[in-house]
């Protein structure tokens, strides 16, 4: 294989998913550049498997199997009010897996509302807003990685307990949302006393 054959594959996939999407023929479902806001699996949101998107196998299937798992670091167990802390999203099921997205969201536990603000790092990830609420999530070139790096950057002041929740997608690569594996996962953050 040379360099050229992960921008041709994504290149078809790409084309493929909108003709397949405006051809009114089939719908794929498939968002190779993120999927819509909401649907992190928090507040009420379904993820993309209980949505009915990629629901060959049950919400965490792969965990319980044992082929992987959405994992999180760099949230602290206490914020402090206008700090920022770099933060790494990995959906580690790569057995048989060629694409991963994922969606994120950081909220305050009693409202709802958006809790901080969070900073794509690189052309891999990127923020999109809905209804006050900012969602983290892959772009087209970051779902070639199963590994997303961004920033979260605390409230300037203390805004009580703050829930993070996050989707994973570990997908076979194949264009449709069948076979795919979602993950789901939250963290809750408190403020420093």
């Amino acid at each position: 294989m040379n360099g050229r054959f992960p921008f041709m594959l994504v290149l078809f996939l790409a084309v493929y998913l909108f003709v397949a999407g405006t051809s009114g023929g089939s719908s794929v479902g498939a968002y190779l550049g993120g999927p819509d806001p909401g649907v992190t699996g928090g507040f009420g949101e379904p993820t993309c498997n209980q949505s009915g998107c990629h629901s060959s196998f049950d919400l965490n299937a792969g965990r319980t199997l044992g082929l992987g798992d959405l994992l999180i670091s760099g949230f602290p167990k206490q914020y402090e009010p206008g700090e920022t802390y770099p933060i790494k999203l990995v959906v580690t099921h790569t057995q048989d897996r060629k694409v991963w997205g994922f969606q994120l969201a950081a909220r305050v536990k009693a409202t709802g509302g958006q809790a901080g603000t969070l900073q794509p790092k690189d052309g891999g990830t990127q923020r999109l807003e809905e209804k006050g609420v900012q969602y983290l999530e892959h772009t087209l070139d970051g779902s070639l990685t199963n590994t997303f790096s961004f920033a979260w950057v605390a409230p300037s002041s203390p805004a009580g307990e703050i829930v993070v929740d996050a989707a994973g997608n570990a997908t076979d690569g194949g264009g449709s949302p069948d076979e795919d594996y979602i993950y789901s996962t939250s963290i809750a953050i408190s403020p420093v006393r």
